[in-house]
């Protein structure tokens, strides 16, 4: 099968609850603890995410990466007491992690060396061994408040288990002092029941799937927010911080919409590359969407009418121009239509011709004619003039004529 990585909507991005200048981390919300005790189940080894791996066995980069916290008014200061950082799973030291700081509004996080970066209150721990941070003021890192060990070792130890099915395995990561609950094992329940759905609709199946399912901190990826498919089973979902969790309702709310959505890119992965060809990752993001929403697991409010960037779908497609967006509302059209049906859906991954367009481009002919035939023929012959008209792109005049346009 043809590799394929796949971002998610920007939605689950963990920066989006917090704050832009160092301060306060907020509460850990209804489902947070301070005395949860470990898991019984927690396995001394799990496996990681495919951007992280485990230091005792794996070449961590060596060099730490090393940042400073100074005051605004001597951004450059050299601190005389600092702490290393080792962020580990279960007790083994992984490559990278990620996280906020709380500390005094008047100071400046700056990254001195090492594969990292830094961003407001943000750090970002590529791959290193451990990170050595440095301050005159005290601190506190990560959404789970840890406060600095000065002179010391400061441990940042997750918790992971993994759960086994015959249709998928996940790995469930917290922070110990975070009750979880029973987001573990309903999210592995859950996970099973959207893949028997989207392939019942799809007709469609994939390998044995395996889902990382972490929090903000291990999601340290790098131009993405952690939730990805990658096209051979492998799934991961960022499920967010303490008050983007709060925020939502639970972990269930923000970890399986995203999961039904990349499970969604699995499957169209299935056929794409047979029968698509051009830039089709517009379309598949949101045939992604369109398939997780028909399911009933991911909420309307994600699918539309209002993009990530603000955008109104019920305006027409044409202004659009986030991917995630520009495909969304090729579909939010159909599902205003009245047609976007298990029988679409299934036409959509199934589709009757080979199609080049570049789905990110809405303003080209080629696209509009393209998206005309597809979902005539998905919805079996149904006139989508009129949803064409709607989403405001350019077209043939019939579906003959965008068909003969195309060479079909």
């Amino acid at each position: 099968m043809a590799f394929l990585l796949v971002r998610t909507t920007l939605i689950l991005v963990g920066l989006i609850m917090l704050f832009g200048q160092l301060g306060g981390c907020g509460d850990t919300g209804d489902e947070a603890s301070n005395t949860s005790s470990p898991d019984p189940a927690v396995a001394s080894t799990v496996p990681l995410p495919p951007w992280l791996s485990y230091c005792d066995t794996s070449a961590c980069d060596p060099t730490p990466v090393i940042a400073t916290i100074c005051p605004k008014t001597n951004p450059l200061c050299t601190p005389l007491r600092s702490s290393y950082v080792v962020t580990a799973v279960n007790g083994r030291a992984i490559s990278g992690t990620f996280f906020p700081l709380a500390g005094p509004v008047d100071a400046n996080l700056h990254l001195v060396s090492g594969n990292g970066q830094a961003i407001a209150n943000y750090l970002w721990v590529y791959s290193a061994l451990h990170l050595q941070l440095a301050s005159e003021s005290d601190l506190q890192i990560s959404y789970y408040n840890i406060p600095l060990n000065w002179g010391g070792t400061t441990a940042l130890n997750f918790e992971g288990i993994q759960l086994k099915s015959s249709l998928v395995d996940t790995v469930f990561y917290r922070h110990p002092s975070y009750d979880t609950g029973t987001a573990a094992s309903q999210f592995h329940t859950q996970a099973q029941a959207i893949i028997m759905s989207e392939r019942a609709i799809t007709d469609l199946t994939t390998e044995h799937a395996t889902a990382f399912v972490m929090p903000t901190e291990l999601a340290v990826v790098s131009g993405g927010e952690g939730n990805f498919s990658y096209g051979n089973g492998t799934v991961t979902i960022n499920y967010g911080n303490p008050p983007y969790i709060a925020a939502l309702g639970g972990i269930a709310n923000t970890a399986l919409p995203r999961f039904a959505h990349e499970y969604a890119h699995e499957l169209f992965n299935e056929i794409h590359s047979s029968v698509l060809s051009g830039n089709i990752f517009c379309f598949n993001e949101g045939a992604a969407e369109a398939l997780a929403f028909l399911t009933g697991f991911l909420p309307e409010t994600e699918f539309g009418p209002i993009g990530l960037r603000g955008d109104d779908f019920d305006a027409g497609c044409l202004p659009l121009s986030e991917s995630h967006d520009v495909g969304n509302c090729y579909f939010w059209h159909i599902k205003n239509s009245g047609l976007l049906t298990p029988s679409f859906m299934h036409g959509i991954f199934h589709p009757q011709h080979a199609f080049t367009f570049n789905s990110c481009t809405q303003t080209d002919i080629r696209t509009g004619n393209s998206v005309l035939v597809y979902f005539t023929e998905a919805a079996g012959g149904a006139n989508m003039i009129p949803v064409l008209d709607s989403m405001k792109i350019p077209h043939a005049d019939s579906y003959t004529a965008a068909k003969l346009a195309l060479g079909l």
